[in-house]
């Protein structure tokens, strides 16, 4: 297959690449067939999947290739796109099943494979005390970790810290980067590191121990928190921001590449696509919660310090009440309360329980107090044929984004050099799209596509044209598009549909999904983005304040 595509199973074909069709006379070799493959991004955390179909014309004397034994259990998958990165994958996965069926020329067989992503991983990582020799008595399977002081990046470093000192099978040490984990910061963070103090587990799932670390920090902050493992199998985390940047590429998103505008003066994204709709998930809205608890324990939970009585319920919270760790309340949203109950006899510490208590609350308001809005939309196209040389109008895996006005040009010999009035975003290696409209005579020779050699400041970069000639320094007017990976998993968009509700709506994208057409001729990309982020929590606090 050509370029951009491959994909790899770990310990197949000594990592070959299995979207490339083997010689006539390599019989034993395997292959993936194109059109049986179908692929899911996922950007918020629940996890994606890919399923494909391989061949093998003839078995080998030692057993086809997926023959327990020949490759890992739970094999590693990297599916990449080199235009996206030639060295970091665009799906990190592992195989969870595989169905083997003959062929009709009774020498080979096809074998259905599926894949789950790297997230899934974290469901089948269990942390644990690990200590030996301690009696039944003294909660073997529990373990802290911290102080009073540390904080959410503080007891993720600690939880990775186990992952490498206590499992030490293949596929974690390729799904999770051991070569990270085993050193001081584990994790990529972004945001700031939330206190969160000593923490109590179980042994659990590495995902439900993460859970109860976004959860505190979460109820602390205010905001959401996400954690994903990306394509360098590097573990993210960090906080949902209330106002994200979002991509501005493509600048318009159509289903007819011939309409694309790119070097449109406007920098407003368009939506042209096919099946645009919104769902709005009354399911699971929660605005108040009522907290069960011992009676002996209730004037921990008052709102008022000991002895003086509590001024109102002390147990039941409500998305717009008075208690300092409700969360903000939602004008907008009205209608009934919709309940839940907790029970938290467990929460006994004399100071602690109002806390606890008030995150979980804090931290189930801010993701569960209003309807989940959801879109999705499909785009199809894009000829394989572009794939050698992509055309990037079509505007599907990236785009070009308005970056900067134009304000000087020239040219010495082949290296042209751009100013922009404003501090420009734009790094070597990019690939940018300049349309003057005027400037120093032979200006022309400087519109097009080209990649950013240098950037010697904030407001110049060069780039290398194909023709050679001096263009003398003067003012020019123009644009600048640069090329961006805008629409990946995970990354934030901006919609503009008011009939659907949808004006200048901030959105991110859930997940991405690829599917290629019988012989390769063709694929189409469709997405799924939400208005709000949100994962459905395992245990995390609502364990523990329900005693599980």
């Amino acid at each position: 297959m050509a370029n951009p595509f491959s994909l790899i199973i770990a310990g197949v074909d000594s990592g070959a690449n299995l979207l490339d069709l083997p010689a006539p006379s390599a019989l034993t070799t395997p292959y993936v067939e194109l059109g049986s493959l179908s692929l899911t991004l996922s950007g918020d955390g629940d996890g994606g999947s890919m399923s494909f179909d391989v061949i093998e014309t003839k078995t080998p004397g030692g057993g086809p290739w997926w023959k327990s034994g020949n490759v890992y259990d739970n094999a590693r998958v990297q599916f990449f796109d080199s235009r996206y990165s030639a060295t970091t994958p665009l799906f990190l996965g592992f195989i969870t099943n595989i169905t083997g069926t003959m062929l009709e020329n009774g020498l080979g067989s096809r074998a259905s494979v599926t894949v789950a992503d790297a997230d899934e991983w974290l469901t089948r990582t269990i942390i644990r005390n690990g200590k030996v020799g301690i009696s039944a008595s003294s909660l073997v399977d529990s373990f802290t970790i911290g102080n009073d002081s540390s904080t959410d990046q503080d007891i993720i470093n600690g939880l990775l810290k186990r992952v490498d000192a206590q499992v030490n099978d293949a596929t974690t040490r390729q799904i999770l980067n051991t070569a990270v984990i085993s050193g001081v910061i584990r994790a990529i963070y972004t945001g700031t590191a939330q206190t969160i103090g000593k923490q109590s587990f179980k042994a659990t799932t590495l995902q439900s121990a993460l859970d109860q670390v976004a959860e505190e920090a979460g109820g602390t902050a205010d905001v959401q928190y996400r954690y994903w493992i990306d394509g360098n199998a590097r573990l993210n985390y960090g906080p949902k921001t209330a106002a994200p940047t979002y991509a501005s590429a493509p600048a318009e998103i159509v289903t007819d590449p011939a309409s694309v505008q790119v070097g449109s003066t406007s920098s407003v994204t368009r939506l042209l696509s096919r099946d645009l709709s919104v769902n709005l998930d009354h399911t699971q809205v929660v605005k108040g919660i009522f907290v069960q608890a011992d009676s002996t324990f209730a004037r921990y939970d008052s709102n008022q310090t000991y002895p003086t009585a509590p001024t109102n319920d002390p147990y039941f919270r409500t998305y717009t009440g008075t208690y300092s760790r409700t969360g903000a309340g939602l004008a907008s949203r009205n209608g009934p309360l919709a309940h839940e109950v907790f029970s938290a006899p467990k929460v006994t510490k004399k100071g602690d329980r109002g806390v606890k208590i008030g995150t979980l609350t804090r931290s189930t308001f801010t993701s569960r107090a209003k309807p989940i809005r959801s879109v999705s939309f499909m785009i199809g196209g894009a000829d394989l044929a572009q794939t050698s040389n992509p055309n990037w109008e079509y505007g599907l895996t990236q785009g070009y984004a308005l970056d900067a006005a134009v304000s000087l040009a020239a040219r010495s010999a082949t290296t042209a050099t751009i100013t922009t009035s404003s501090a420009h975003s734009i790094a070597v290696g990019d690939s940018v799209t300049i349309a003057l409209s005027s400037g120093p005579t032979g200006y022309t020779a400087l519109n097009g596509t080209w990649t950013v050699t240098t950037v010697p400041s904030a407001t110049t970069f060069t780039f290398t044209t194909v023709t050679s000639g001096t263009i003398t320094s003067g003012a020019a007017v123009g644009t600048i598009h640069r090329l961006v990976k805008a629409w990946l998993p995970g990354t934030y968009v901006k919609l503009t549909a008011p009939a659907l509700d949808l004006s200048a709506t901030i959105l991110y994208i859930a997940t991405v999904t690829m599917t290629f057409a019988q012989g390769g001729g063709s694929y189409q990309v469709e997405y799924e983005v939400q208005a709000d982020f949100r994962r459905q929590y395992v245990k995390g606090l609502r364990g523990l304040i329900a005693g599980e």
